[in-house]
């Protein structure tokens, strides 16, 4: 069964935003994924039957992010 989902940009001041409504989990968290590209926010999605919310973080999870690469400090002697 495929649930509906509100989907929600959370600011870093605590408050949210309602940013689009998708049908079933893989579509909210492809609505997420695009959403995300466009802002340095959290999102997260709430479940509209249950109100259960679903954590979709993906620049936490690392789902967004570009390997980093490590700085050397200082400098290495011969």
């Amino acid at each position: 069964m495929n649930y509906e989902y509100d989907l929600f940009e959370k600011f870093p001041d605590g408050s949210s935003l309602w940013r689009a409504c998708a049908i079933g989990l893989e579509n909210a968290r492809l609505c997420m994924s695009e959403l995300a590209k466009q802002s340095p926010h959290r999102f997260y999605a709430m479940n509209v039957m249950s109100g259960k919310i679903i954590p979709l973080d993906f620049r936490q999870d690392g789902f967004l992010n570009q390997p980093k690469t490590k700085k050397r400090a200082g400098s290495a002697a011969a």
